[in-house]
C-alpha cells in the first residue's frame, strides 16, 4: 500500500427520477488534474420608453457550469508512472522512455472503446423521460449533481488494428441542485410576483418598495394600490399588497 494511501477515483453516477442512484458509477480509471467551474450572471436590459438609459437590473445567477477533462489509456504507461515511490526518478524516466505499447500481442489488443462507450451513455435518453440521465459527481470533496450538456471525445493514440488507446474527453455539466435552490428561492423573492408585507417599527413605503423590487421610484404605484391617502406615516402591523413589477413600466 503506498505511504500516501489509497487513491480515491472520481466516480460518475446515474440518477433516477427521484434523484437517487441508480446501478454501478463510471470510476475514472485516471483523475483528472483539476476540474473548471463556471458561473454567470444575467440582467435585463429592457429600457422604459423614452429613457434615456437606466442601469442593466440584476435577474439571477445562473447555475453553474463545471468542466472536466477525463484522459483514457490502454498504453500500460501509466503503470509505470505508478512505480514505487523509493525508485529514483532517473530510473523511472529511463523506463518510460523505452516504454512500446505495440511491443506484444496482448498491448497490439488493448484499447478504451468500452470506457469511452460508457460516457458515451451519459447522453442518451432516459427512457419514457426523453431526456439525459441526471448525474451525480462524487471526488473528495466534490459532490455535484447535474446534466452533462456537451461531451467532446478527442482521440489521441490508436493500435496497430486502428482501436483509440488513448483520448481525452470533456465534459461540460450544468450543475442541477443549485439551479432547484435558487429557483426556490427566487420564487419567494422574485419581484415579478406577488407579495404581502407587514409595516414594521420605521419603515417607509419608499424603503420597503426598495427592499421588494430593488428600486423606491414605484412607491406611489404601491400606495395607489393600497388606497393609501397618507403614505408618509404607516401604521406598524398594516399589510401592504405590493404587485407583481412591469420591469418597462415608469411611474
Amino acid at each position: 500500500m503506498s505511504i500516501l494511501g489509497e487513491l480515491e477515483k472520481m466516480l460518475i453516477y446515474k440518477l433516477d427520477d427521484k434523484g437517487n442512484r441508480s446501478g454501478e458509477p463510471i470510476t475514472v480509471t485516471i483523475n483528472p488534474e483539476g476540474y473548471k467551474e463556471t458561473f454567470a450572471v444575467e440582467y435585463n436590459q429592457d429600457q422604459p420608453t423614452n429613457s434615456s438609459g437606466t442601469k442593466p437590473k440584476f435577474v439571477k445567477v445562473k447555475p453553474g457550469d463545471f468542466t472536466f477533462k477525463l484522459l483514457f489509456d490502454s498504453t500500460g504507461i501509466f503503470d509505470i508512472v505508478g512505480l514505487d515511490i523509493s525508485e529514483t526518478l532517473d530510473s523511472i524516466a529511463a523506463d518510460i522512455a523505452g516504454f512500446n505499447p505495440f511491443k506484444d500481442d496482448e498491448a497490439d489488443e488493448s484499447n478504451i472503446v468500452d470506457e469511452i462507450n460508457k460516457i458515451k451513455e451519459l447522453v442518451t435518453y432516459k427512457g419514457e423521460m426523453h431526456m439525459p440521465y441526471e448525474l451525480e459527481i462524487a471526488w473528495g470533496s466534490l459532490n455535484l449533481k447535474c446534466f452533462l450538456i456537451k461531451l467532446d471525445i478527442d482521440y489521441k493514440l490508436f493500435n496497430s488494428k486502428g482501436y483509440p488507446i488513448r483520448a481525452v474527453a470533456t465534459l461540460t455539466c450544468k450543475d442541477s441542485t443549485a439551479d432547484k435552490l435558487r429557483e426556490a428561492e427566487v420564487n419567494k423573492q422574485s419581484p415579478d410576483l406577488t407579495h404581502i408585507r407587514r409595516v414594521k417599527e420605521g419603515d417607509t413605503l419608499p424603503l420597503m418598495t426598495y427592499r421588494i423590487y430593488g428600486d423606491s421610484k414605484y412607491y406611489l404605484e404601491v400606495a395607489r394600490v393600497n388606497n393609501l391617502l397618507n403614505f408618509r406615516t404607516l401604521e406598524p402591523g398594516t399589510e401592504l399588497f405590493f404587485p407583481p413589477l412591469n420591469k418597462t413600466q415608469t411611474v
